[in-house]
């Protein structure tokens, strides 16, 4: 307990010096997360673009095949 008691209390400058440290962390701990989390949402929203992009040629694909087999079913009849 005596230790306790005859603690010196924290000065203006330690206590400023604390809060820079702490916002120091902070910050660096934000900036690797975000730049994690817009990593993933990069990656993601390029995985969602080829699918829409697959899916859309497929079905351009499938429209030309359509319309080519009708030509093809009108010339036999």
């Amino acid at each position: 307990m005596d230790e306790l008691q005859t603690a010196q209390p924290l000065s203006l400058r330690d206590t400023a010096k604390g809060v820079a440290v702490r916002a120091g962390i902070l910050s660096m701990a934000g900036l690797v997360i975000g730049a994690w989390v817009f990593g993933l949402a990069a990656k993601t929203a390029a995985t969602v673009v080829k699918v829409i992009v697959g899916l859309l040629l497929l079905t351009v694909g499938a429209g030309v095949v359509t319309w080519e087999v009708r030509k093809v079913q009108k010339r036999l009849e």
